[in-house]
């Protein structure tokens, strides 16, 4: 699904700019995504074009392959073509030429926090670190970092083939390797090797489970190719946390020094090309299909642009290869089929934004709300703006105030530390009603000793009790509640003494899927990620019917053959009345989760679980007594049962491909008889 809505939004992209020429000026919209809606929306346009340069005073760029800017804003190429890599001043203009004659295929390069240059060079399988010699103005080879020999993480067959290169706090050099499964490369400044660092693992899906289960790693590798993806590129932010991006997999994840992750963009592109992280610790990508993206330090989306070239049009690319950012958050970007730069430069509208962020970052929240507010009144859905004035308001204590922002934000961490201190100060401010109540609570108890006026109460209940219970549709609704008593009973009078009805059976469907849409609307959102907005009625009753209706035709076709005394009706009667539990259980769940932060989550979890767990123990009770099995055969013939259940649902599917292929088939051939004749 996630993967038919990126390709949605590259089609959308590839229409827009057309249009948006006539009102902007620019051959690309700005997007940004917005968590309320669950979607990319319009925003202002946040970078504008500048320039295409294809050469840096006087030296002509040729398939430059990456680029970074240092901390005094000196711009560095590595120039794959022509095997150097160029550093520009933009203080004074001027250049300077590094590696000319020593470097091969520089395709990678970075400037560490010790201000020295490292090259990672794909041609001569190493990487370099070079050394500004200020006496002579030129750069100077000091250490070279090579295929380590004599260790167990690489044999004499193994490939080195250097792409990316950067450094941590501690100078740590990391190098990507194209194609290695392992991670990067990990060596101490001197040149020693002594690792890897950041690999990916494979995914934790089902299928991937069972493999590991059935099969040995030989196996996985042979037959279903069960290797982690290799990382495609890197970068480090200022605190020297790095991260990764892979081929396939959307946005970046950003690793902590335990190599875990640290945090992971939201949202993102599967075909990340190069990535940066700028000034105010924004993270930029640029993609293979020329798209920009720029993510807040959190991992929120805050803008979105650019795109494919097609025409020779400015701020568009045809093979982007790097990306990099200056002080002044100025973005530069690689075109390596066009060997050339192109330089876009932040709207006031960005600025506005990065302003807001760099007080966000600093804990300054107070301060931020004044710019975030202005942001807000710029795009209403900018998820970033509303978080920042929660965070504004929580700072001030305004609680409910945040709240409101937090949810439109869907920052389920910062709306549960502001309900939990509008809970505590409710709950401070009403001790006394709550004591009132239990004193009147406790008088009436004695009252009603002496005096029994609660039979008077009942009453009206009672003859109403009475009167409903002459009509056997009344009888049957209330039937279920004595099963939940006398389980072994009530599925009996369900078979022999017909007890029970189709019709009534309906209705507890419907009751069960109106308690469920119950849930996934009204449940807080800490404990529903679901969006209101774009839950789909009819997909949420095809969830639920078709699989009770498959349960209910495959549970009576497999106890037909295995002896089972049970009748369809019976299993489709008994099976609708035991959802009772969840029928109780989704109201409560829902409505104790609006009192609930992410501190008595176990609460929430407790009573869905128990509700879940009754559930499947009186289908299982349900089963074993409509068909009249012991225990054993019981869990065998809902294991069965459930097997069944997806071998019809294959089967269909096959049968649906075979009649689109018929169906096709004939369409040709009348498509065919048409044309001819």
């Amino acid at each position: 699904m996630k993967k038919l809505f990126i390709l949605f939004f590259l089609l959308t992209l590839t229409l827009i700019p057309t249009l948006k020429v006539d009102a902007n000026g620019l051959p690309y919209s700005t997007f940004t995504y917005s968590s309320a809606l669950g979607r990319m929306v319009w925003t202002q346009d946040a970078y504008i074009p500048l320039s295409i340069q294809t050469e840096l005073a006087g030296l002509e760029l040729d398939q430059p392959s990456d680029i970074t800017v240092d901390a005094n804003d000196n711009v560095y190429i590595a120039d794959l073509g022509n095997k150097r890599v160029i550093r520009y001043s933009l203080a004074d203009d001027t250049v300077l030429t590094i590696g000319e004659g020593l470097l091969d295929q520089p395709t990678g390069i970075h400037v560490g926090e010790d201000g020295h240059l490292y090259v990672a060079d794909f041609g001569l399988k190493m990487g370099l670190k070079f050394v500004y010699d200020e006496n002579q103005n030129e750069y100077v080879l000091e250490t070279t970092y090579q295929k380590p020999v004599n260790t167990p993480y690489f044999s004499d067959s193994d490939a080195f083939d250097p792409t990316k290169i950067i450094t941590d706090k501690g100078n740590n050099v990391y190098i990507l390797l194209a194609g290695n499964i392992n991670g990067l490369a990990e060596y101490e400044n001197s040149g020693d090797f002594f690792g890897f660092f950041g690999g990916n693992t494979i995914p934790n899906t089902w299928d991937n489970v069972l493999r590991f289960i059935l099969f040995d790693e030989d196996q996985r590798r042979e037959w279903f190719q069960m290797i982690p993806d290799p990382v495609y590129n890197i970068a480090v932010d200022r605190d020297g946390l790095i991260l990764t991006t892979t081929k396939g997999v959307d946005g970046y994840k950003k690793l902590n020094i335990a190599n875990f992750v640290y945090n992971e963009s939201v949202w993102g592109f599967d075909t990340t090309e190069d990535l940066f992280v700028g000034p105010y610790d924004t993270i930029f990508n640029i993609t293979t299909d020329g798209y920009i993206v720029e993510y807040a330090p959190d991992g929120s989306v805050l803008f979105v642009f650019s795109g494919l070239d097609t025409s020779n049009q400015k701020g568009l690319f045809k093979a982007p290869t790097g990306i990099a950012v200056d002080s002044k958050n100025n973005i530069y970007a690689l075109d390596q089929e066009t060997s050339a730069l192109q330089v876009f430069i932040p709207t006031e509208f960005a600025d506005l934004v990065h302003y807001a962020i760099s007080l966000y970052q600093d804990g300054r929240y107070s301060e931020s709300l004044e710019p975030w507010q202005e942001v807000l009144k710029m795009n209403g859905l900018f998820d970033l703006a509303n978080k920042g004035i929660g965070n504004a308001y929580f700072s001030d204590m305004e609680y409910e105030k945040a709240m409101e922002y937090y949810e439109v934000a869907r920052d389920q961490t910062g709306y549960s530390d502001a309900y939990w201190e509008v809970r505590n100060d409710v709950l401070l401010n009403s001790g006394g009603v709550a004591v009132t109540f239990v004193l009147i609570a406790i008088v009436l108890y004695f009252v009603n000793l002496f005096t029994h006026f609660m039979d008077y109460v009942k009453l009206p209940f009672k003859k109403a009790k009475t009167y409903l219970s002459k009509y056997k549709t009344y009888q049957e609704l209330v039937f279920p509640f004595y099963i939940f008593k006398h389980p072994a009973d009530g599925y009996y009078g369900i078979k022999r003494e017909k007890k029970g009805s189709n019709f009534t059976a309906t209705i507890y469907i419907l009751l069960f899927f109106l308690a469920y849409i119950y849930w996934i609307y009204e449940t807080s959102f800490l404990f529903n990620s679901r969006i209101p907005s774009e839950i789909n009625l009819f997909e949420e009753l095809i969830k639920i019917i078709v699989p009770f209706m498959l349960w209910v035709v495959a549970n009576y076709l497999v106890c037909s053959i295995r002896d089972g005394e049970g009748k369809l009706r019976d299993v489709f009667q008994a099976s609708a009345y035991t959802l009772l539990p969840m029928i109780i259980t989704f109201p409560i769940v829902t409505i104790v989760s609006k009192g609930l932060t992410y501190n008595e989550a176990f609460i929430y979890d407790a009573l869905l679980i128990i509700g879940l767990s009754i559930t499947v123990i009186y289908f299982i009770v349900m089963v074993k007594e409509i068909h009249f099995y012991d225990m054993k055969p019981t869990i065998g013939n809902i294991l069965i049962s459930i097997f069944t259940a997806l071998m019809i649902v294959a089967v269909l599917f096959i049968v649906y491909l075979l009649l689109n292929e018929v169906f096709g088939l004939f369409a040709d051939i009348v498509r065919e008889l048409i044309n001819r004749g």
